[in-house]
């Protein structure tokens, strides 16, 4: 499997700024086919996103010298256009289109997104390589620990598995099954 199908990216058009610094639309396959793509989760309205957002442009001009595989593709989780346009318009990177609600929707349920910012780290196959990057990111000013892997703590992965959906319903089952054998549920 490639990133483009791990991600659903297959026919998706990208947002991407030109020399001149103007947004054009590109199509995700030429733009990440063959790449390691972060996917990063943040929003112009969250405070913690206004530090990190400066230092990961800082390491991702640092990686793509050494790595020119290296792609970041923003996902915003603003509330109007005008101010997810305004945060993109500081990034370096590529972004899904605000107006693509349905697949800014996969993305954050596909990685589970519970809190901003976030990092997902997914290799050229769209094997998840970290789960979120963000403090390995921070304590990384040159990049030379990319891609990173594993830098998701154990704690975060496993809250997201237990709030996730299925996890819901495994504790839903569990508390069921320990209800009928105390006796609670006949």
């Amino acid at each position: 499997m490639s990133v483009i199908e791990a991600l659903q990216l297959k026919g998706v058009e990208l947002l991407s700024h030109d020399s001149k610094g103007l947004v054009k639309r590109v199509k995700a396959e030429d733009a990440l086919s063959g790449k390691t793509v972060g996917i990063y989760f943040s929003a112009s309205w969250c405070p913690p996103c206004h530090a990190f957002t400066p230092h990961l442009a800082k390491v991702y001009a640092a990686v793509k010298k050494t790595h020119p595989d290296f792609e970041i593709l923003f996902v915003s989780g603003d509330k109007t256009k005008a101010a997810a346009d305004a945060y993109f318009d500081k990034m370096p990177w590529l972004a899904v289109s605000f107006e693509d609600v349905a697949m800014r929707g996969r993305l954050n349920s596909l990685f589970t997104v519970m809190g901003i910012p976030r990092l997902v780290i997914c290799g050229p196959d769209g094997q998840v390589i970290a789960s979120d990057a963000r403090v390995a990111v921070q304590n990384d000013a040159e990049g030379e620990q990319f891609p990173w892997d594993g830098s998701s703590t154990a704690g975060q992965a496993l809250l997201g598995t237990i709030l996730s959906p299925r996890g819901i319903m495994m504790i839903a089952l569990i508390a069921y099954w320990i209800a009928q054998y105390f006796g609670y549920i006949k």
